[in-house]
């Protein structure tokens, strides 16, 4: 028998992780610490059914994150995130900064976010699933309805489009 770890050690070794899930979803720092927040009032909440001997506490927290980013993007669905292209597009200036962008200090952190934002949802979703939440294509794929095949296609579209948005940014 495994033995349980405490909330604090759990809370220690998890925050990034959760954090990050979060915030591939959100592209919004204050709002992804809001929900990071929530995610470990609830774990805490439900910490005595925790059972390492189902899921790890990374698995379990991360289940209940994906869980609490769905619930708030059905909360605001009519606030989407938009690319910056539609951005300019829809007739703001183009001198105007994204003001999540201007607080990323790390080069990595805003490229990753440039890219991360010329993404649907449900694109950024399926990033946040495999590399977030570390699922195997077979566990996305039961997770979203769909075949291990399918996955695996839609992962590499989108990795190529990644790809291409970032050789896109590199050249302007």
């Amino acid at each position: 028998m495994m033995d349980k770890p405490t909330f604090e050690e759990i809370y220690l070794s998890c925050y990034d992780r959760v954090y990050k899930i979060v915030y591939m979803r959100i592209l919004d720092r204050e709002n992804t610490e809001d929900i990071v927040q929530e995610v470990f009032i609830k774990a805490m909440n439900a910490y005595e059914r925790f059972d390492p001997e189902i899921a790890s506490p990374s698995t379990w927290l991360s289940r209940i994150a994906a869980n609490s980013v769905t619930d708030y993007l059905r909360k605001n669905a009519k606030q989407d995130i938009i690319s910056f292209d539609e951005y300019v597009e829809s007739g703001y200036e183009t001198g105007v900064e994204d003001k999540e962008l201007l607080n990323l200090t790390d080069e990595n952190a805003r490229y990753a976010y440039t890219i991360l934002k010329d993404l649907k949802d449900s694109e950024r979703e399926l990033l946040m699933l495999r590399y977030g939440m570390e699922l195997s294509y077979g566990e996305i794929a039961e997770h979203i309805g769909s075949n291990e095949k399918a996955i695996a296609k839609r992962m590499e579209r989108l990795l190529e489009k990644c790809k291409k948005i970032a050789e896109e940014q590199i050249n302007t």
